[in-house]
């Protein structure tokens, strides 16, 4: 391979939920658990596999097991296949994509697809050398779906498709690879600063691989700001992973829930974060002209909501450990509203 504002309403909480929603995204993605015949929907029995064929760690979040390719090629299937885990993944954000044009959508879901697969696989709780197999086959797949073999596994099948109407930035693919290696062998950022930087090569990774170039600094920003609040989002199962993405200097290891201290300083690294954040979306509205046109209403809507997820997150604080907020429908449509009719300037 080649080289977002206003204040928000009362959150809903549930974590439960959120946790078996990455759970039924994870098994649709495994391609062998779904089976499409005359409208009905089978799970074959499981069987096990080591990591060299396609076996995920038993504590992946996403994927229970990644078997062998399927042998389905209908776009019309792994489109839906992707937005329906587009929609379970992204929450509050996923409104989003519904400002985006058809095409435009359909490459925002297969890229989120594929992107949340890719980095369960480095998040898991195996041994690195078993991470980074995985690693390395989903992109061995990324290629030779972009190459034209026969992609068979949904997501794959949908990158291919999509690539032959606007080709995918492969130099972007690549920078998202390293990210996840990175992700795989550095369970957790020692500091702020590498924590930011982390998340600005995976921002700047997504854009690129989404609008086929480099991304400028404001937009790297803006795109880190997100993924950093979906980052909280799951803090509490990260946190009994012991792999959060709060700086060890903020958060030190061991870390237990049951202790008192522990709990006050989970409180100020969240806080630290929220803090560290909330800037980055200040400045990320004065980019949304940065965005391709196709794109402003999209960047809005991520800004708007990221605000207010940003607020809920840090009302949160230490109890992120048990739940994760959540806007409400009326808050999504209001917020859909203001995105579709509002001026950048307005922001």
């Amino acid at each position: 391979m080649h080289r977002l504002l206003g204040s928000g309403d009362r959150s809903k909480t549930e974590a439960p939920t959120m946790r078996k929603d990455r759970e039924q995204a994870g098994k649709a993605l495994a391609p062998d658990a779904i089976e499409v015949s005359a409208g009905s929907i089978e799970k074959p029995p499981k069987v096990s596999r080591r990591a060299e064929d396609y076996v995920s760690s038993r504590h992946s979040r996403l994927t229970d097991e990644i078997r062998r390719p399927l042998d389905k090629t209908d776009p019309r299937e792994a489109a839906a296949l992707c937005a329906e885990i587009t929609r379970r993944l992204l929450l509050d954000f996923a409104p989003a994509l519904t400002l985006l044009p058809g095409i435009e959508r359909r490459r925002a879901q297969a890229l989120a697809a594929f992107a949340f697969t890719l980095f369960d696989f480095a998040r898991q709780s195996g041994l690195e050398g078993e991470r980074l197999s995985q690693i390395n086959r989903w992109e061995f797949s990324l290629e030779a779906a972009l190459t034209g073999e026969p992609p068979g596994q949904p997501v794959f099948v949908q990158i291919a498709q999509l690539d032959k109407q606007i080709p995918w930035s492969r130099d972007g693919f690549d920078r998202l690879m390293s990210a996840a290696r990175h992700r795989a062998t550095v369970r957790r950022p020692a500091t702020a600063e590498a924590a930011e930087r982390d998340s600005a090569e995976l921002g700047g990774a997504l854009v690129e691989v989404l609008v086929g170039q480099p991304p400028s600094a404001a937009l790297e920003a803006m795109a880190a700001a997100l993924t950093r609040i979906l980052s909280l989002r799951m803090l509490g199962e990260d946190l009994r992973r012991h792999q959060a993405r709060l700086p060890v200097a903020e958060l030190p290891e061991p870390w237990q829930t049951s202790n008192r201290v522990d709990i006050g300083v989970l409180e100020k690294a969240v806080h630290s974060e929220c803090a560290r954040i909330r800037p980055l979306l200040m400045r990320s509205a004065r980019t949304v002209p940065e965005l391709p046109p196709d794109y402003r209403r999209c960047g809005k809507y991520l800004l708007l909501a990221g605000d207010r997820l940003l607020n809920l997150l840090e009302e949160t604080g230490a109890g992120l450990r048990h739940e994760s907020p959540q806007l409400g429908a009326a808050s999504r449509l209001s917020l859909l509203m203001r995105a579709r009719w509002l001026a950048v300037n307005r922001l």
